[in-house]
C-alpha cells in the first residue's frame, strides 16, 4: 500500500499551456531531484510549480513521510476559468482577451524499499558448488554462436568487417 499527498492549487494567473511544459519536466522524478531542476529552471510558472511542490511536502511529513523517499507520482496543469477582457481595436470596435487560468494538482508518493532484483550472493555460492552455472553460461554462449550474422554496410568512411555464417 503506498501513502500519497495531495498539493492543489486553484486559479493561478498563468496559461495553462506554459505550465505543462515545465510539469514533463518533473514527472516521476524525486522530490529533491524535482525541486533542484525548478530552482533553476527561469520561468515564472516554475516558481509556481515549486510552492506547490513545497506544499506536497509538508503534508506529506504531516502524514509521517520520508521527504528523502518522495516522488511525483502525478503532476497535471488543467485548465481554469478565463478572465475576459477588451481592448479597444480598430474604428472603436472591442477585440476580446482571454486571461487564462490554471488549476495545478500534485500528488507525491513515497516509494517502497526497493528489493534486489536477481539472485543473491548464498544462491549463486550454492551453485558455483553444484556446478550449474558455468553449465548455464556455456549454453548461453553456444546459443549466441549459433545465430547467424548479417552482414552490414559501411557506416559513414569506417568499413566494418562481420563474419559471414558457412554454409553446411
Amino acid at each position: 500500500m503506498t501513502k500519497t499527498a495531495i498539493a492543489k492549487i486553484k486559479y493561478l494567473k498563468i496559461s495553462p499551456r506554459k505550465m505543462v511544459g515545465i510539469c514533463k519536466l518533473i514527472r516521476g522524478k524525486d522530490v529533491l531531484v524535482a525541486k533542484s531542476i525548478l530552482l533553476r529552471t527561469p520561468k515564472k510558472g516554475a516558481r509556481l510549480i515549486e510552492k506547490a511542490l513545497s506544499s506536497a511536502i509538508s503534508n506529506a511529513k504531516n502524514k509521517n513521510l520520508q521527504e528523502k523517499r518522495l516522488i511525483i507520482k502525478e503532476i497535471k496543469a488543467d485548465i481554469g476559468p478565463s478572465y475576459k477582457r477588451f481592448i479597444p481595436w480598430s474604428r472603436g470596435s472591442p477585440r476580446p482577451i482571454k486571461k487564462r487560468t490554471t488549476h495545478l494538482t500534485i500528488i507525491v508518493e513515497e516509494k517502497e524499499a526497493e528489493k534486489k532484483k536477481g539472485k543473491g550472493v548464498e544462491e549463486i555460492k550454492k551453485e558455483i558448488q553444484e556446478g550449474n552455472l558455468g553449465k548455464k553460461f556455456g549454453e548461453e554462449m553456444e546459443e549466441a554462436e549459433k545465430k547467424p550474422v548479417k552482414d552490414k554496410k559501411t557506416k559513414g568512411r569506417v568499413k566494418v568487417k562481420v563474419k559471414k555464417e558457412e554454409k553446411k
